[in-house]
């Protein structure tokens, strides 16, 4: 049975789904389930393993076989904000330039998907959780209870990811950035498994301009008002 006890936050890359998700989960004491985080920690495996997308193009099958490999000797584990693969904290390694520029590619894999797809159905059956993605609402746990679609202007998004950059002392082009996410953008919608888009019952929440804690107090309101409402 599909999990339905689940925030399922979905949105564009820089929208501040991570943040807001760790703590709206924080608040309500649910678990988290950062989906991202997945899908960079399997893109940052198959860069060590030399399988990346952009690395084995010219393999006759794409590298696909290779990838297939890869995948099935990746352990992906989320413990207490850490992502472990084969019991290493990756943590550290998930938002570097090289992970940005494959992710798209890596996560638009069916094979991958389905993979992450039911590991995160395990993670979200052992109790109410906060998870957020591309296709949390629209295909993950497509009857979740409560599904939210946060969004952000891409010159907002730029601007919050060379943010997060600088915290980790990387200096990095406003304008490279927006660009990246232009680009990520039109390969998350236009992939054929699963592209990023709002599922239809879904609460729409804009974030340009706002601070994260009104953005989650937003979304608690949600959250609880539609669980009294529920309940009535």
């Amino acid at each position: 049975m599909i999990p339905t006890q689940v925030v399922a936050i979905d949105g564009p890359s820089g929208a501040g789904k991570s943040t807001v998700a760790r703590q709206l989960a924080a608040q309500l004491g649910f678990g988290f389930l950062d989906t991202g985080a997945m899908y960079r920690a399997i893109t940052w495996h198959f860069l060590q393993t030399g399988c990346a997308p952009a690395e084995c193009a010219g393999d006759p099958d794409r590298g696909v076989a290779r990838m297939r490999q890869a995948l099935a000797t990746a352990h992906l584990e989320l413990v207490a904000g850490a992502v472990l693969l084969n019991g290493k904290d990756v943590t550290a390694h998930l938002r570097t330039r090289e992970v940005e520029s494959q992710v798209s590619a890596v996560s638009a894999l069916s094979f991958v998907r389905e993979a992450m797809r039911d590991l995160q159905r395990v993670v979200a059956a052992a109790g109410p959780v906060v998870a957020e993605g591309r296709d949390m609402g629209s295909v993950v746990f497509p009857q979740a209870r409560w599904k939210v679609y946060l969004d952000a202007a891409p010159s907002e998004r730029a601007r919050r990811r060379c943010q997060d950059f600088a915290r980790q002392g990387r200096i990095v082009s406003e304008g490279d950035v927006l660009e990246e996410i232009l680009v990520r953008d039109r390969l998350d919608s236009t992939r054929s498994d699963a592209p990023l888009r709002q599922a239809p019952d879904a609460f729409y929440l804009d974030s340009t301009g706002l601070l994260t804690e009104q953005v989650v107090a937003m979304l608690l309101q949600f959250v609880r008002g539609t669980s009294a409402a529920g309940a009535s």
